[in-house]
C-alpha cells in the first residue's frame, strides 16, 4: 500500500511542480506477453530463466510506462515505471527503473542528466526493451552472473543457486537492467557523426544498485563514431569500486575499506549494415579486484582480519548475424554466437583458491522476428549453451508491443 501511495504521491507533485499542463505530458507504454521454457537445470543467473519456472507456460514478463514532462524550454523530466519478472518469475510491485532531469538547450549541441540514466557502457545497454533486439537474451556480458558478489568478493559459491532478488547471486560484468545513477554528460561533437558520453555514478557497471552505503563511486565512458550510414564503431571504459556493506562484511570494515575493491571494464563493438544483412560484434574485458570469501567466511591474512584479495579478469565476446529476406517483409532471421572467458588469478594470495574463479561459458541463438504491426511485433529465439546437451536450453515466443 505504501509503495501505491509513494507512486500516486510521485505523479501528483510532478504535475504541480512542473508547472506544466497535462496535456504537454507525454506518456507512452509497453508490453511483452508470451511463452517461454527452459532445460532442467535452468536457473535466472544461468540461462535467465528461474528453475521454478521452467516448463512451458504462458506469462506478462513486463509492462512500462514512459513519462517525458517538458519544464521549461531547456529543462524536462523522464522516468520508466516497470514492473517485471527478474529473478521470480512473477511479476513484482511497479517501480521506477529510469528517473533524471535532462538540461538540453537545443541551441547546443551537448546536454547533461542527473539521476537514474541508461548507462553509456556498452552497445546493448540502452537496448531495455525486447523491440529494441533481436534476440530475447542480451549477450553473456550483460546476462550471465559471475562468482563476483557484491557483499562477498570473489565466492565460488556466488553463481550457482539461490533467487536473484532474495540471495546473494553474484553481479553480472554489465548490470543486464542498463541504468546507472549519476550524471552523464552527453556531446554530440559532430552531428550524427561522433558522440562522447561520460557518467559520474554511485557504484560501478557490474552492479544492479540504484544506491550506495559506502563511499562509492564510478566514472563511465562511451565514444562512437559513425562514418556513415553503413556502420558504426564503439569505445567503452568504465572503473569504479562496486561493494555494498552488509551483515556478512560489516564487522570487517574497519580493518578492510570495502571502497578499494573494484572492477574496471574496457570494450570495443563495431555494427555494419549492407543490403538486407547486419553484423553486430562487441568484446567486454572485465577485470576485478577482490577479497575473497570461503565457503563460509572471508580469507583472511594469517591470524589477522584483513582480507587475502585477488585480481580477476573476463572477457566476453559475441557477433550478431540478423537477415531481413525480402520474400516475406517486417521479418528477420538472426544468429548469435556467444562466449565468456574467465582469465585466472594474478596475484595468488588465496590459499583458497585454484587458477579457474569461474567456469568459461558458451551459448549459441537463433531468432525470427515478425512485425504483426507497426508497433507490434512477433519474436521467437531458441538457444543453448555449455555443455550443450539441452539441459540449459531455451525457448521463448513473445509478442511485443508499443503504445
Amino acid at each position: 500500500m505504501i509503495k501505491k501511495i509513494s507512486i500516486l504521491s510521485f505523479f501528483g507533485l510532478m504535475i504541480l511542480f512542473t508547472n506544466t499542463a497535462l496535456s504537454q505530458i507525454q506518456f507512452n507504454g509497453s508490453i511483452d506477453i508470451g511463452v517461454r521454457v527452459g532445460g532442467e537445470n535452468s536457473s535466472f543467473v544461468k540461462n535467465s530463466i528461474e528453475s521454478e519456472y521452467r516448463y512451458a507456460h504462458f506469462r506478462i514478463p513486463q509492462v512500462n510506462l514512459f513519462i517525458i514532462a517538458p519544464i521549461n524550454d531547456t529543462f524536462f523530466f523522464e522516468a520508466r515505471l516497470q514492473t517485471d519478472t527478474w529473478g521470480t518469475g512473477e511479476l513484482k510491485d511497479p517501480y521506477f527503473t529510469l528517473a533524471n532531469i535532462t538540461w538540453a538547450d537545443p541551441k547546443n549541441d551537448y546536454s547533461i542528466k542527473a539521476g537514474r540514466f541508461i548507462s553509456p557502457v556498452g552497445f546493448y545497454s540502452n537496448k531495455t526493451l525486447l523491440l529494441d533486439r533481436s534476440f530475447h537474451d542480451l549477450p553473456l556480458s550483460y546476462s550471465y552472473f559471475v562468482n563476483i558478489s557484491d557483499q562477498r568478493g570473489y565466492w565460488p559459491l556466488a553463481g550457482e543457486g539461490g533467487s536473484y532478488t532474495s540471495n546473494d547471486v553474484g553481479l553480472t560484468s554489465i548490470y543486464f537492467g542498463g541504468y546507472a545513477t549519476g550524471g552523464l554528460f552527453e556531446w554530440d561533437i559532430t552531428e550524427d557523426k561522433t558522440n562522447l558520453k561520460i557518467g559520474i555514478t554511485s557504484v560501478a557497471s557490474a552492479s544492479d544498485k540504484n544506491y550506495t552505503n559506502l563511499a562509492n563511486g564510478a566514472v563511465l565512458a562511451r565514444f562512437t563514431i559513425k562514418p556513415d550510414i553503413k556502420w558504426h564503431l564503439g569505445f567503452t571504459a568504465a572503473h569504479g569500486s562496486f561493494m555494498r556493506e552488509g551483515n556478512v562484511n560489516n564487522a570487517f570494515r574497519p580493518f578492510n575499506p570495502l571502497e578499494r575493491y573494484r572492477q574496471s571494464i574496457i570494450g570495443t563493438d563495431v555494427k555494419y549494415g549492407l543490403g538486407y544483412w547486419q553484423i553486430t560484434a562487441e568484446a567486454i574485458y572485465s577485470y576485478w579486484y577482490v577479497p575473497v570469501f570461503g565457503d563460509e567466511s572471508f580469507q583472511t591474512v594469517g591470524a589477522s582480519n584483513t582480507f587475502q584479495e585477488e585480481n580477476f579478469s573476463n572477457l566476453g565476446t559475441n557477433i550478431d548475424f540478423r537477415f531481413e529476406p525480402t520474400s516475406l517483409p517486417g521479418s528477420y532471421l538472426a544468429l548469435r554466437l556467444d562466449y565468456l572467458n574467465f582469465i585466472g588469478s594474478g596475484k595468488g594470495e588465496s590459499t583458497y583458491l585454484n587458477n579457474e574463479w569461474d567456469k568459461d561459458i558458451g551459448r549459441i541463438s537463433a531468432a525470427f522476428g515478425y512485425k504483426l504491426a507497426r508497433n507490434v511485433e512477433l519474436k521467437i529465439t531458441l538457444s543453448d549453451q555449455t555443455p550443450f546437451d539441452s539441459s540449459f536450453y531455451t525457448f521463448r515466443s513473445t509478442v511485443s508491443a508499443f503504445f
